[in-house]
Protein backbone atom coordinates (compact mmCIF):
# COMPACT_ATOMS: atom_id res chain seq x y z
CA UNK A 1 0.00 0.00 0.00
CA UNK A 2 1.10 3.45 -1.03
CA UNK A 3 0.78 6.64 1.13
CA UNK A 4 -1.91 8.68 -0.37
CA UNK A 5 -0.81 11.83 -2.00
CA UNK A 6 -1.79 14.64 -0.14
CA UNK A 7 -0.34 16.90 -2.48
CA UNK A 8 -3.34 15.79 -5.48
CA UNK A 9 -5.93 17.66 -2.85
CA UNK A 10 -6.59 21.07 -1.68
CA UNK A 11 -6.93 22.45 1.72
CA UNK A 12 -10.55 23.42 1.54
CA UNK A 13 -12.93 24.11 -0.75
CA UNK A 14 -13.83 28.14 -1.75
CA UNK A 15 -17.08 29.13 -0.05
CA UNK A 16 -17.34 26.64 2.73
CA UNK A 17 -17.46 27.27 6.63
CA UNK A 18 -14.82 25.65 8.53
CA UNK A 19 -16.16 24.94 12.22
CA UNK A 20 -13.29 25.71 15.09
CA UNK A 21 -12.14 23.95 17.41
CA UNK A 22 -12.16 20.78 15.46
CA UNK A 23 -12.01 17.44 17.66
CA UNK A 24 -8.34 16.66 18.56
CA UNK A 25 -8.60 13.40 16.34
CA UNK A 26 -10.41 12.21 13.28
CA UNK A 27 -14.72 12.67 13.27
CA UNK A 28 -16.51 9.30 13.92
CA UNK A 29 -19.97 10.79 14.00
CA UNK A 30 -21.43 14.11 12.75
CA UNK A 31 -25.36 14.46 13.25
CA UNK A 32 -27.29 17.78 12.71
CA UNK A 33 -30.30 18.21 15.74
CA UNK A 34 -33.69 17.41 14.28
CA UNK A 35 -35.22 20.79 15.03
CA UNK A 36 -32.64 22.94 16.27
CA UNK A 37 -29.56 24.74 15.08
CA UNK A 38 -27.11 22.44 16.25
CA UNK A 39 -24.41 19.94 15.21
CA UNK A 40 -22.43 17.22 17.05
CA UNK A 41 -19.40 15.75 16.25
CA UNK A 42 -18.10 12.63 18.18
CA UNK A 43 -14.31 11.38 17.84
CA UNK A 44 -11.54 9.07 18.21
CA UNK A 45 -10.08 11.48 21.02
CA UNK A 46 -13.16 10.36 23.38
CA UNK A 47 -14.75 13.47 22.76
CA UNK A 48 -18.32 14.39 22.03
CA UNK A 49 -18.90 17.53 20.87
CA UNK A 50 -21.94 20.45 20.03
CA UNK A 51 -21.62 23.51 18.33
CA UNK A 52 -24.50 25.63 17.29
CA UNK A 53 -24.67 27.63 13.65
CA UNK A 54 -26.35 30.46 11.75
CA UNK A 55 -26.56 30.64 7.91
CA UNK A 56 -28.05 33.54 6.22
CA UNK A 57 -27.32 32.77 2.68
CA UNK A 58 -24.32 31.92 1.56
CA UNK A 59 -23.23 32.97 5.07
CA UNK A 60 -22.60 30.58 7.59
CA UNK A 61 -21.06 30.97 10.80
CA UNK A 62 -20.96 28.07 14.09
CA UNK A 63 -20.02 28.30 17.65
CA UNK A 64 -18.43 25.85 20.46
CA UNK A 65 -21.65 25.17 22.68
CA UNK A 66 -20.34 22.19 25.02
CA UNK A 67 -18.44 19.38 25.62
CA UNK A 68 -19.57 15.85 27.43
CA UNK A 69 -17.17 16.22 29.97
CA UNK A 70 -19.01 14.84 33.31
CA UNK A 71 -18.41 11.29 33.00
CA UNK A 72 -16.82 11.68 29.58
CA UNK A 73 -16.17 8.48 27.45
CA UNK A 74 -12.81 6.52 28.03
CA UNK A 75 -12.62 4.86 24.13
CA UNK A 76 -13.65 6.78 20.55
CA UNK A 77 -17.15 7.66 20.06
CA UNK A 78 -18.18 5.92 16.84
CA UNK A 79 -21.59 7.13 16.74
CA UNK A 80 -24.34 9.41 18.41
CA UNK A 81 -27.51 10.42 17.80
CA UNK A 82 -30.15 12.97 19.08
CA UNK A 83 -33.26 12.38 20.87
CA UNK A 84 -36.48 14.19 18.99
CA UNK A 85 -36.66 17.70 20.86
CA UNK A 86 -32.48 17.82 20.41
CA UNK A 87 -32.56 17.92 24.11
CA UNK A 88 -30.23 14.44 24.52
CA UNK A 89 -27.58 12.95 23.15
CA UNK A 90 -27.32 9.02 23.06
CA UNK A 91 -23.01 7.80 22.23
CA UNK A 92 -21.53 4.67 22.08
CA UNK A 93 -18.53 4.11 22.10
CA UNK A 94 -15.28 1.70 21.93
CA UNK A 95 -15.38 1.54 25.51
CA UNK A 96 -18.11 -0.58 25.24
CA UNK A 97 -20.68 1.81 26.85
CA UNK A 98 -23.48 4.29 25.92
CA UNK A 99 -24.40 7.27 27.78
CA UNK A 100 -27.05 9.75 27.84
CA UNK A 101 -25.79 13.06 27.79
CA UNK A 102 -28.78 16.00 29.24
CA UNK A 103 -27.40 18.86 27.17
CA UNK A 104 -30.04 21.01 29.81
CA UNK A 105 -28.30 20.02 32.96
CA UNK A 106 -25.12 18.67 31.66
CA UNK A 107 -25.98 15.57 33.25
CA UNK A 108 -24.28 12.27 31.83
CA UNK A 109 -25.37 8.66 32.71
CA UNK A 110 -23.99 5.74 30.93
CA UNK A 111 -27.51 3.75 30.01
CA UNK A 112 -25.86 0.47 27.45
CA UNK A 113 -23.25 -2.04 28.33
CA UNK A 114 -21.69 -4.20 25.28
CA UNK A 115 -18.96 -7.13 25.45
CA UNK A 116 -17.56 -5.39 22.62
CA UNK A 117 -17.48 -1.71 21.06
CA UNK A 118 -20.47 -0.21 20.63
CA UNK A 119 -20.58 0.97 16.90
CA UNK A 120 -23.72 2.23 16.33
CA UNK A 121 -26.29 4.39 18.18
CA UNK A 122 -30.22 4.91 16.88
CA UNK A 123 -33.43 6.23 18.30
CA UNK A 124 -36.27 4.31 17.99
CA UNK A 125 -39.77 6.45 17.38
CA UNK A 126 -42.12 4.06 17.27
CA UNK A 127 -41.26 2.96 20.95
CA UNK A 128 -39.12 5.80 22.67
CA UNK A 129 -36.42 3.64 22.62
CA UNK A 130 -32.91 3.77 21.99
CA UNK A 131 -30.80 0.94 19.64
CA UNK A 132 -27.47 0.37 20.17
CA UNK A 133 -25.56 -2.47 17.87
CA UNK A 134 -22.15 -4.49 18.19
CA UNK A 135 -19.52 -5.35 17.48
CA UNK A 136 -20.31 -8.43 20.06
CA UNK A 137 -22.79 -9.63 17.67
CA UNK A 138 -25.84 -7.83 19.41
CA UNK A 139 -28.82 -5.51 19.19
CA UNK A 140 -30.15 -3.74 22.49
CA UNK A 141 -33.28 -1.94 22.92
CA UNK A 142 -32.95 0.67 25.76
CA UNK A 143 -36.25 2.34 26.68
CA UNK A 144 -36.34 6.06 27.94
CA UNK A 145 -38.46 5.69 30.62
CA UNK A 146 -35.60 2.98 32.36
CA UNK A 147 -32.91 5.18 31.26
CA UNK A 148 -30.02 4.06 33.73
CA UNK A 149 -31.32 0.72 34.40
CA UNK A 150 -28.88 -1.19 32.92
CA UNK A 151 -31.27 -3.83 31.65
CA UNK A 152 -32.21 -3.82 28.13
CA UNK A 153 -35.75 -3.88 26.82
CA UNK A 154 -35.05 -6.92 24.25
CA UNK A 155 -31.42 -7.86 23.16
CA UNK A 156 -31.38 -9.28 19.61
CA UNK A 157 -28.66 -11.58 18.35
CA UNK A 158 -27.05 -11.79 15.47
CA UNK A 159 -25.34 -13.80 13.58
CA UNK A 160 -21.69 -11.05 12.85
CA UNK A 161 -20.69 -8.06 14.06
CA UNK A 162 -22.25 -4.89 13.30
CA UNK A 163 -20.63 -2.95 10.79
CA UNK A 164 -23.38 0.03 9.86
CA UNK A 165 -26.59 0.33 10.43
CA UNK A 166 -29.41 3.10 10.38
CA UNK A 167 -33.06 3.49 11.33
CA UNK A 168 -36.15 6.11 9.88
CA UNK A 169 -39.45 5.89 10.74
CA UNK A 170 -40.41 2.34 11.43
CA UNK A 171 -37.57 0.62 9.59
CA UNK A 172 -34.06 -0.48 10.71
CA UNK A 173 -31.23 -1.75 8.13
CA UNK A 174 -28.15 -3.46 9.90
CA UNK A 175 -25.50 -4.39 7.82
CA UNK A 176 -23.25 -7.59 9.25
CA UNK A 177 -19.78 -8.46 9.16
CA UNK A 178 -20.56 -11.24 7.09
CA UNK A 179 -21.85 -9.18 4.33
CA UNK A 180 -25.42 -9.61 5.38
CA UNK A 181 -28.23 -7.06 5.65
CA UNK A 182 -30.70 -7.74 7.89
CA UNK A 183 -33.91 -5.47 7.19
CA UNK A 184 -36.12 -4.65 10.86
CA UNK A 185 -39.63 -3.18 10.89
CA UNK A 186 -38.95 -1.61 14.48
CA UNK A 187 -42.54 -0.81 14.51
CA UNK A 188 -44.57 -4.59 14.44
CA UNK A 189 -41.17 -6.64 15.36
CA UNK A 190 -37.87 -5.04 16.69
CA UNK A 191 -36.60 -8.30 17.93
CA UNK A 192 -37.03 -10.74 14.02
CA UNK A 193 -35.78 -9.00 10.49
CA UNK A 194 -38.77 -9.41 8.66
CA UNK A 195 -35.96 -10.13 6.01
CA UNK A 196 -32.31 -10.87 5.57
CA UNK A 197 -30.26 -11.05 3.06
CA UNK A 198 -26.40 -11.76 1.46
CA UNK A 199 -25.11 -7.65 0.54
CA UNK A 200 -25.27 -7.68 -3.55
CA UNK A 201 -21.65 -5.97 -3.06
CA UNK A 202 -18.37 -8.32 -2.70
CA UNK A 203 -16.59 -6.32 -0.59
CA UNK A 204 -17.05 -5.13 2.83
CA UNK A 205 -19.72 -2.81 3.96
CA UNK A 206 -19.08 0.70 5.24
CA UNK A 207 -22.13 2.40 5.21
CA UNK A 208 -25.89 2.24 5.15
CA UNK A 209 -28.67 4.91 4.43
CA UNK A 210 -32.21 4.63 4.46
CA UNK A 211 -34.03 6.43 1.45
CA UNK A 212 -35.89 9.72 2.78
CA UNK A 213 -39.05 7.80 1.63
CA UNK A 214 -37.76 4.79 3.12
CA UNK A 215 -38.64 2.95 0.54
CA UNK A 216 -35.20 1.13 0.32
CA UNK A 217 -32.00 1.72 1.17
CA UNK A 218 -28.04 2.48 -0.38
CA UNK A 219 -25.33 0.59 0.99
CA UNK A 220 -21.45 1.64 0.18
CA UNK A 221 -18.75 -0.91 0.35
CA UNK A 222 -14.67 -0.44 0.76
CA UNK A 223 -14.09 -1.08 -3.11
CA UNK A 224 -15.86 2.04 -4.25
CA UNK A 225 -19.29 0.83 -5.01
CA UNK A 226 -22.96 1.83 -4.01
CA UNK A 227 -25.61 -0.53 -4.05
CA UNK A 228 -29.31 0.75 -4.43
CA UNK A 229 -32.35 -1.72 -3.28
CA UNK A 230 -35.78 -1.17 -2.73
CA UNK A 231 -37.24 -3.30 0.13
CA UNK A 232 -40.67 -4.51 -1.30
CA UNK A 233 -39.69 -7.13 -3.78
CA UNK A 234 -41.91 -5.65 -6.43
CA UNK A 235 -39.71 -2.62 -6.34
CA UNK A 236 -36.80 -4.82 -7.27
CA UNK A 237 -36.42 -3.82 -10.45
CA UNK A 238 -35.52 -0.55 -9.81
CA UNK A 239 -32.17 -1.90 -7.84
CA UNK A 240 -28.80 -1.20 -9.42
CA UNK A 241 -25.02 -0.72 -7.94
CA UNK A 242 -22.84 1.88 -9.67
CA UNK A 243 -19.06 2.92 -9.35
CA UNK A 244 -17.44 5.95 -7.36
CA UNK A 245 -14.85 7.02 -5.16
CA UNK A 246 -12.29 5.47 -7.55
CA UNK A 247 -8.89 7.45 -8.98
CA UNK A 248 -9.11 6.98 -12.97
CA UNK A 249 -5.49 7.48 -13.38
CA UNK A 250 -3.89 5.45 -10.57
CA UNK A 251 -7.14 3.13 -10.91
CA UNK A 252 -7.26 3.43 -6.81
CA UNK A 253 -10.45 2.00 -5.24
CA UNK A 254 -11.79 3.48 -2.07
CA UNK A 255 -13.98 3.29 0.59
CA UNK A 256 -17.44 4.73 0.42
CA UNK A 257 -17.49 6.11 4.40
CA UNK A 258 -20.76 7.87 4.64
CA UNK A 259 -24.27 7.87 2.78
CA UNK A 260 -26.91 10.83 3.33
CA UNK A 261 -29.94 11.01 1.74
CA UNK A 262 -31.10 14.61 1.45
CA UNK A 263 -34.50 15.30 3.82
CA UNK A 264 -36.74 17.37 1.45
CA UNK A 265 -35.39 16.14 -2.01
CA UNK A 266 -34.39 12.47 -1.32
CA UNK A 267 -31.58 13.11 -3.31
CA UNK A 268 -27.99 11.97 -1.61
CA UNK A 269 -24.47 12.13 -0.65
CA UNK A 270 -21.21 9.95 -0.81
CA UNK A 271 -18.40 10.56 1.45
CA UNK A 272 -14.73 8.15 0.97
CA UNK A 273 -11.64 7.83 1.63
CA UNK A 274 -9.90 9.12 -1.29
CA UNK A 275 -11.10 13.58 -0.03
CA UNK A 276 -14.28 14.14 -2.35
CA UNK A 277 -17.67 13.77 -1.85
CA UNK A 278 -20.67 14.22 -4.46
CA UNK A 279 -24.33 14.37 -4.53
CA UNK A 280 -25.89 11.86 -6.58
CA UNK A 281 -30.60 11.37 -8.00
CA UNK A 282 -30.41 8.02 -7.69
CA UNK A 283 -33.58 7.59 -9.71
CA UNK A 284 -32.50 9.96 -12.50
CA UNK A 285 -29.12 7.80 -12.22
CA UNK A 286 -27.11 10.63 -12.26
CA UNK A 287 -24.34 12.97 -10.35
CA UNK A 288 -25.94 16.06 -9.62
CA UNK A 289 -22.69 17.87 -8.58
CA UNK A 290 -18.96 16.69 -7.69
CA UNK A 291 -16.24 18.72 -5.08
CA UNK A 292 -12.83 18.88 -5.29
CA UNK A 293 -10.86 16.68 -3.62
CA UNK A 294 -9.47 17.48 -0.21
CA UNK A 295 -5.94 16.33 1.55
CA UNK A 296 -7.48 13.40 3.58
CA UNK A 297 -10.57 11.19 3.60
CA UNK A 298 -14.30 12.29 4.08
CA UNK A 299 -14.84 10.55 7.20
CA UNK A 300 -18.19 11.62 8.43
CA UNK A 301 -21.29 14.00 6.75
CA UNK A 302 -24.61 14.79 6.91
CA UNK A 303 -27.05 17.52 5.78
CA UNK A 304 -28.91 19.60 8.29
CA UNK A 305 -32.76 19.60 8.89
CA UNK A 306 -33.62 22.34 6.53
CA UNK A 307 -31.85 20.53 4.03
CA UNK A 308 -29.64 23.77 3.51
CA UNK A 309 -26.29 22.50 4.56
CA UNK A 310 -24.24 20.15 4.42
CA UNK A 311 -21.47 19.14 6.84
CA UNK A 312 -18.60 16.90 6.58
CA UNK A 313 -15.61 16.18 8.70
CA UNK A 314 -12.39 15.80 7.07
CA UNK A 315 -9.47 13.09 8.38
CA UNK A 316 -8.17 9.92 8.64
CA UNK A 317 -10.49 7.47 8.65
CA UNK A 318 -7.79 3.79 9.35
CA UNK A 319 -8.84 2.57 5.89
CA UNK A 320 -4.78 1.92 5.42
CA UNK A 321 -3.91 0.86 8.82
CA UNK A 322 -2.14 2.16 11.61
CA UNK A 323 0.81 2.66 9.68
CA UNK A 324 -0.30 4.78 7.73
CA UNK A 325 -1.77 7.52 9.90
CA UNK A 326 -2.38 10.72 8.20
CA UNK A 327 -2.68 13.69 10.26
CA UNK A 328 -3.27 16.64 7.60
CA UNK A 329 -6.34 19.10 7.97
CA UNK A 330 -8.17 17.20 10.50
CA UNK A 331 -11.15 19.39 10.53
CA UNK A 332 -15.15 20.19 10.24
CA UNK A 333 -16.90 22.09 7.24
CA UNK A 334 -20.16 23.08 6.76
CA UNK A 335 -21.01 23.60 2.86
CA UNK A 336 -23.95 26.13 2.16
CA UNK A 337 -26.52 24.95 -0.21
CA UNK A 338 -26.92 28.04 -2.14
CA UNK A 339 -28.37 26.86 -5.63
CA UNK A 340 -30.74 24.34 -5.02
CA UNK A 341 -29.82 22.35 -7.77
CA UNK A 342 -27.39 20.98 -6.31
CA UNK A 343 -29.51 18.64 -4.16
CA UNK A 344 -32.58 19.09 -6.66
CA UNK A 345 -33.86 15.68 -8.42
CA UNK A 346 -32.99 16.02 -12.45
CA UNK A 347 -36.27 16.60 -13.65
CA UNK A 348 -37.41 13.22 -16.04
Amino acid sequence: AHKMNTQQGQPYIQGDHQVQPAPQDSVACLKFAPNKDLFLAAAWDNSVSVYQYQKAGAEIRSNPLMQMTQNPHTGGVLSACWSPDSSKIFTGSVDKQGKAWDLATQQVVQFAQHDAPIKCVHWIEAHNMVVTASWDKTLKYWSMNQLGSGTPTATVNLPERVYAMDVKGDYAVVATADKQIHVFDVRQSPQAPMKSHPSPLRHQIRTVSLFTDKRGYAIGSIEGRVQITHIQDNEASKNFAFKCHRDQTTQDVYAVNSIVFHPQHGTFCTAGSDGTFNFWDKDAKQRLKGFPRLQNSISSADFSYGGDIFAYAVGYDWSKGYDQQNRTNESIWLHPIVQESEVKPKKP
